[in-house]
């Protein structure tokens, strides 16, 4: 048991500094220091690792993990056989532990969770790590960082490397935040959370983190999802959601008027359709890539997929940037049954434990689950987020929490 928490807390060690060692990280790529493996990509494995030997003390997440690694790795052995090439095994290695981390995360945090152990410490987890974040974004004011656009330097993703991660990490961490505070009833707390989190993403000028942002504020206060209603606390948040919104937008409207947001709505907004401008061409990306597996894939392959390199060598070195079209497109149909069974499995047990009645965070997991997955399909690269991986999987977890655990 002692071996067991020393593990637990080291996995929580490196959880901690996630984001700090991926600014460093991106600071390193963005000036050209490449290394074989970035140490953004050795500290993620090395999380993965030690959640590995924690899983040594439960079999039932042991068999699974190796079981998913396993199935999602038969496409790149296969293409070894055809292509008697084996130097992008370890490129698909690398891709495939982005989409089961957040499982893998899940399962640690589940197992975490049902052990008893302090509940508190992940909140704080995520406290800290959305201090990390925010103030990393915000570094532009002070002219550091980069932008999150290269024309016109607009937007802003701190140090970070991979910019079209960051609006689903500040998604995430807020809504935990949020939906906390609004447990505990902290009214005027949630209302500022909501103005300095809108703040943060209309910095990162990203449409779909503004969109996901306000939905999330606007949702939780709602009695659907589980958190205790008040008329009068609804009332006076919901108010000051649409006063923000509106005060933001008036007395910024300069600056908006030159981000990237509306440069690129306006661009997309006049020279394509409705459905083309929604998806931002990705509708078109998907029907060539559908066009692509028809005629290169053979039988073997629509089945078990090619792997994700070769399936972005086929696809003329690109993706769908759709998460369900690119895990069919790599792992095939085996890839998507596996994923829309997770997703499946997060519903109804998140269901389940919200008409019991006894654990608060599964009305939220619900919620935060539908606007990851709309995020998935118009912007791509939630559930394949590196950054995102280790809190989308511990917002999962959540649903586990009991009520008592979070009130002591």
């Amino acid at each position: 048991m002692g071996k067991h928490l020393n593990i637990n807390v080291f996995a929580l060690i490196l959880m901690f500094i996630l984001l700090p060692v991926d600014m460093i990280n991106g600071a390193l790529l963005k000036n050209n220091i490449n290394l074989p493996l970035s140490i953004g990509q050795f500290h993620k494995l090395s999380i993965l690792l030690v959640i590995f030997l924690s899983f040594l003390f439960k079999k039932n997440s042991a068999i699974l993990s190796f079981s998913l690694l396993s199935i999602l790795l038969l496409p790149s052995i296969f293409q070894v056989f055809m292509e008697f090439k084996l130097g992008f095994l370890f490129k698909d290695f690398i891709k495939i532990t982005r989409y089961l981390t957040p499982v893998f995360a899940f399962l640690f945090f589940v197992n975490y969770i049902k052990k008893g152990n302090s509940i508190h410490l992940l909140f704080l987890l995520v406290k800290f790590s959305y201090i990390v974040f925010c103030a990393n974004i915000l570094l532009k004011y002070l002219g550091l960082g980069y932008p999150m656009y290269s024309y016109g330097s607009v937007g802003s993703k701190g140090f970070f490397f991979a910019g079209n991660e960051t609006s689903v990490v500040l998604i995430i961490l807020s809504s935990i935040l949020a939906y906390k505070l609004w447990l505990e009833q902290k009214t005027k707390k949630y209302i500022y959370l909501f103005l300095f989190t809108l703040f943060v993403g209309i910095t990162i000028s990203s449409k779909t983190g503004l969109l996901g942002v306000i939905l999330t504020f606007l949702l939780i206060p709602l009695k659907p999802i589980g958190a205790t209603l008040s008329v009068k606390r609804l009332k006076i948040v919901v108010i000051a959601v649409i006063l923000a919104i509106i005060g933001y937008f008036i007395l910024i409207s300069d600056t908006i008027q030159n981000t990237a947001i509306l440069k690129r709505t306006n661009y997309f907004f006049n020279k394509l359709d409705v459905v083309t401008f929604l998806f931002s061409n990705r509708n078109n990306f998907f029907v060539e890539a559908l066009d692509m597996y028809a005629q290169k894939y053979n039988f073997i392959e629509k089945i078990i997929g090619v792997g994700q390199t070769h399936y972005e060598l086929l696809n003329g070195n690109g993706i769908v940037e759709i998460d369900i079209a690119d895990i069919f497109f790599a792992y095939g149909v085996v890839g998507l049954t596996l994923f829309i069974s997770l997703i499946t499995f997060l519903i109804v047990q998140a269901y389940k434990f919200k008409k019991s009645g006894k654990y608060p965070f599964s009305g939220l997991v619900i919620v935060i689950l539908f606007i990851l997955l709309g995020i998935s399909t118009i912007a791509g690269h939630v559930f394949s987020s590196g950054m995102a991986a280790v809190f989308i999987g511990l917002l999962f977890s959540l649903m586990y929490v009991k009520k008592e655990a979070v009130e002591n």
